[in-house]
């Protein structure tokens, strides 16, 4: 991605700012004996939404997704997401 100044570039959200939020759709599921048809239901998300989410290949989540998801699997935002360091990064 260019910047306005020049020639400097940044790290593309993909392969940065993403990896370090983690979200793990199926952590939560699988607990609960949910498919991903069955929580597309009771959410009502897309199920291919859903799907992507679930294969980390979703690259954005919209607000609403996230009350969907709560309040489907009864939980807060914070017990959705977590956060990896650089060098759980690098470790991979």
């Amino acid at each position: 991605m260019r910047t306005a100044y020049g020639n400097a570039t940044m790290l593309s959200l993909e392969s940065w700012w993403l990896k370090m939020v983690k979200f793990d759709l199926r952590d939560l599921l699988i607990p609960r004996n949910l498919t991903l048809r069955e929580f597309s239901e009771i959410s009502g998300i897309n199920y291919w939404t859903v799907v992507h989410m679930s294969q980390r290949t979703y690259k954005s989540i919209k607000i609403t997704d996230v009350e969907k998801i709560c309040e489907a699997l009864d939980i807060m935002p914070n017990q959705l997401f977590g956060y990896e360091s650089k060098r759980e990064i690098a470790s991979e």
